[in-house]
């Protein structure tokens, strides 16, 4: 199954059960417990820890680094990757994925992380028979293309602010991979950065497509 060509409904804070369409990608949660019956379907994995208690600042997956600014709004603990706590996180997800009948997953947070730490990370998710969706990969602190020219990673997700199409286009191209799906997405008043990047990328050879998921009204789809 490839996804070259396929609009993406992000689905991640929506409605699990959706059915999906043919011919389309959706994109489920971290607690999904199948993919869609009809599509492709894109399993939410998390590298900080999604059930960190941020109260109680414990957790399953410890030793815990101070936390990113995204980790502090969401009250997720970002996992030291240096500690047991960053495979056996790894380990549980992937696992659970691939019992649940996923074969593409996205790791978030990938920008709270060196390069060499996602990279190895994908490189778990492939001994699990799992291909990767890359997250942002325009917010990396070092250079993200042996990130993105992985060969386990076969498309981008950019949320806003996070990169232009052209940015992502030369950064495809650049790793030999020229038709990698690259969607981008936003929600709530994201809608007039989705146009921009729509417009943006409208031109050959990167038509794009922008969408509003049915299941989710306030959030904007697009692909390149």
């Amino acid at each position: 199954m490839s996804l070259e060509g396929k609009p993406l409904r992000y689905l991640i804070g929506g409605d699990d059960s959706a059915p999906g369409k043919e011919d389309e990608v959706i994109e489920l949660g971290f607690d999904a417990e199948s993919p869609p019956e009809h599509g492709i379907g894109i399993k939410y994995c998390n590298l900080f820890d999604e059930q960190y208690d941020a109260k109680k600042k414990t957790g399953n997956y410890g030793p815990y680094l101070t936390g990113s600014d995204t980790a502090k709004q969401y009250g997720e603990g970002q996992i030291d990757p240096r500690g047991p706590g960053w495979a056996k996180n790894l380990n549980e997800q992937f696992a659970r994925a691939k019992a649940q009948g996923f074969i593409y997953i996205e790791l978030d947070n990938p920008d709270a992380y060196s390069v060499a730490d996602v990279v190895g990370a994908i490189d778990r998710a492939d001994t699990y028979g799992l291909k990767v969706v890359a997250k942002n990969p325009g917010l990396m602190e070092s250079d993200p293309k042996s990130y993105v020219g992985h060969r386990n990673v076969v498309g981008i997700i950019v949320e806003k602010d996070a990169g232009t199409p052209d940015e992502m286009d030369v950064l495809r191209r650049s790793v030999g991979k020229p038709t990698l799906p690259v969607w981008f997405v936003a929600f709530g008043n994201g809608k007039a950065w989705a146009q921009t990047a729509a417009q943006a990328c409208s031109a050959p050879p990167r038509a794009t497509a922008l969408r509003t998921t049915p299941r989710s009204p306030n959030r904007y789809e697009m692909k390149t």
